[in-house]
């Protein structure tokens, strides 16, 4: 990466987003322009300067709306070379914040789309921030009452109205394919891994610090910011409920099968020394096999 990069993070809800934004800022203490920035006020300051949040550092910038996009642009949020990572659901949107000379470097996190809408209606209906009535189905949720249709397709093409096609899955993995490091959250620790090498993140030199911070990380990807507020059960292969989630994101399921075929190339470059080393194991086994 060029020094003038700004590490860009196109965040997926319910993918574990957070967990990840909280290890650039907690474990690995990074400025970070997300929505938080914003609390007590500094949504109305005149110019741009990182605020200390809950022993977190923040740019006084909101990246994930579209009024807070276009405030942090006219600040000159990139050039200012004060966030250490942005993060913002709006890709295309987000795109203004970047210049020839400040070009964002992307990655994002996915998830099993039938995870993320599973975690998702629960988030929804049990949640602290629920915005739906907890004693809607999730039958009823999945036939279109809260549910979203191929969110990860449709923010990437930015279609949000209307059918999808053939033709948006193809541009959807081209976008992904160009643009993104591609981290999965089933395999979070070897994500974080990747991430670090992507942006050259380092740990501190200082034995007893840099443990903390690995400690820091491992205990993050185990339980997670943010995780759903109870243990609840996948529905079943063959159930309606299955069926119909299966149906809403059947783009997004081909693009998650995309994603995790990217994962595995982009192992050879930004792998970790463990996965690599698999990698060739594999690749000797399967020409044993041949």
């Amino acid at each position: 990466p060029r020094l003038t990069d700004v590490p860009f993070f196109f965040h997926i809800p319910r993918s574990g987003g957070q967990t990840f934004k909280d290890i650039a800022g907690q474990c690995l203490g990074k400025v970070l322009a997300s929505e938080v920035g914003v609390r007590d006020g500094h949504g109305q300051d005149p110019t741009l300067a990182v605020v200390e949040i809950e022993s977190n550092r923040y740019v006084n910038v909101d990246t994930t709306s579209t009024a807070g996009l276009t405030r942090a642009t006219d600040l000159g949020l990139a050039a200012s070379g004060m966030a250490e990572l942005v993060s913002s659901s709006y890709m295309k949107e987000a795109g203004v914040l970047f210049d020839l000379q400040h070009q964002g470097r992307a990655f994002t996190v996915i998830r099993n789309p039938i995870e993320r809408a599973v975690s998702m209606f629960y988030y929804r209906t049990r949640g602290e921030r629920a915005d739906l009535d907890p004693d809607l189905s999730l039958e009823a949720f999945a036939q279109g009452e809260g549910i979203e249709n191929n969110w990860m397709t449709r923010f990437l093409v930015d279609r949000m109205e209307g059918e999808l096609t053939k033709k948006d899955l193809e541009k959807a993995k081209e976008v992904l394919e160009k643009k993104f490091l591609i981290g999965l959250l089933e395999d979070g620790k070897e994500t974080i891994s990747r991430i670090m090498k992507y942006y050259v993140w380092e740990f501190v030199e200082d034995e007893t610090e840099r443990m903390r911070q690995e400690d820091c990380i491992d205990m993050l990807i185990r339980d997670g910011t943010n995780a759903g507020p109870e243990e609840y059960q996948l529905p079943k292969k063959g159930t309606q409920p299955y069926a119909l989630i299966s149906w809403q994101t059947q783009f997004d399921m081909k693009l998650y099968e995309f994603a995790k075929e990217l994962f595995e190339k982009q192992t050879k470059q930004w792998g970790s020394r463990e996965r690599k080393k698999e990698l060739k194991r594999q690749k000797k086994k399967e020409k044993a096999g041949k």
